[in-house]
């Protein structure tokens, strides 16, 4: 003989949350992202002639410097700005925030391209009103601030034991990226009961 209480199921209670393909798509960037909108920028900031601006996008280990002319970007740091804002969707609230983003950008010369003359004329026009219009044009959250001077690297030796030509600047850009929130935890709660 069995006993009936025992066989009685508790009741259950799942909740089905919204899928990953329903979320709205956010406007955020990767670190490569934001590196490829500096290097396009980079290409026609300064221009060369006669000679291709290699542009090395992060630092990496075991990964050899090309030969100059090259430039090096690297974000260094990623700080606050504001409490968030929001804005809400039938199902979604989004939260953006401003955060401003600083980047090394490293400029290695030679002999017919000097590093300071490479420096100069990406800091004169990334200064420049110019700037935010280029960056405009990318359609991403990332809009140029403004650069600190220029500093004239005079100890940078490479892998052969040789000193570059070598400057460095410190730029500084406003991101906006976007965070989702579901409105709600879950849109649909399925219960069983045991009657009694």
């Amino acid at each position: 003989m069995t006993d009936e209480k025992n066989d009685k199921k508790p009741a259950k209670v799942t909740a089905k949350a919204p899928e990953d393909k329903e979320f709205p798509k956010l406007k955020t960037l990767t670190d490569k992202e934001m590196y490829n909108l500096v290097g396009k920028f980079l290409q026609k900031a300064i221009p060369i002639r006669g000679a291709k601006l290699k542009i090395v996008k992060g630092l990496s280990n075991r990964t050899p410097m090309p030969k100059a002319p090259y430039v090096l970007i690297n974000i260094v740091d990623e700080n606050r700005l504001s409490t968030s804002e929001t804005r809400y969707t039938d199902k979604y609230k989004i939260l953006w925030s401003r955060s401003q983003i600083t980047m090394t950008i490293m400029f290695v010369g030679n002999e017919s391209i000097p590093a300071l003359r490479m420096a100069k004329s990406f800091t004169i026009r990334f200064d420049d009103a110019w700037a935010s219009e280029q960056f405009e044009q990318y359609g991403e959250p990332f809009y140029p601030l403004y650069s600190d001077e220029v500093k004239i690297e005079r100890s940078f030796v490479n892998a052969e034991d040789q000193y570059e030509d070598v400057c460095s600047v410190d730029v500084y850009f406003e991101y906006h990226p976007e965070f989702g929130i579901c409105e709600n935890s879950a849109k649909e709660i399925i219960m069983d009961v045991i009657g009694e």
